[in-house]
């Protein structure tokens, strides 16, 4: 199922993902268990129907920086859209992260992507003024924006 919502996204959003269709299409269902296995991933559902994902993982922090874990791979389908999907999968993260002890959640944001940037937004992610160039194999490099929460802050998360 993941693997199919995965594709979903990465075919509706190809400009959002650092990776391709083309790329993880390919994977054998090997490489797709490793996947799941290694990090926390959340389905949303609409309907009874999967129609959102997202991930997360723990960043090693170097010496003097708090606990942060990093989200990833966020989607919500069109017709999901609009109806809070999104926020539960946000909230989702920010609870794991808050359960694991992380003192904050980053994220990286294609810079362009209006509605994903004004939704951080009102999640409680603000910009680092972190900026990266991101390569993608077989697909235009990604230029994003790092954004933050501290989860101390109770606007983090819906």
């Amino acid at each position: 199922m993941l693997r199919d919502v995965r594709l979903a996204a990465l075919a509706d959003a190809p400009d959002a993902f650092g990776s391709t269709l083309t790329r993880e299409a390919g994977q054998p269902e090997g490489q797709w268990r490793a996947r799941i296995s290694a990090r926390p991933w959340f389905l949303g559902f609409r309907g009874g129907q999967p129609a959102g994902l997202i991930a997360a993982f723990p960043q090693s922090p170097l010496p003097g920086q708090e606990p942060t874990w990093h989200l990833v791979s966020m989607w919500v389908s069109r017709d999901a859209r609009g109806a809070g999907l999104a926020d539960s999968l946000v909230g989702a993260v920010t609870a794991h992260a808050r359960s694991a002890g992380a003192a904050r959640v980053t994220l990286w944001v294609a810079v362009g992507n209006d509605r994903a940037r004004a939704f951080y937004r009102r999640m409680g992610f603000t910009p680092t003024g972190r900026r990266q160039q991101y390569p993608r194999p077989g697909a235009a490099d990604l230029d994003e924006e790092e954004f933050a929460c501290a989860l101390s802050d109770a606007q983090c998360g819906p």
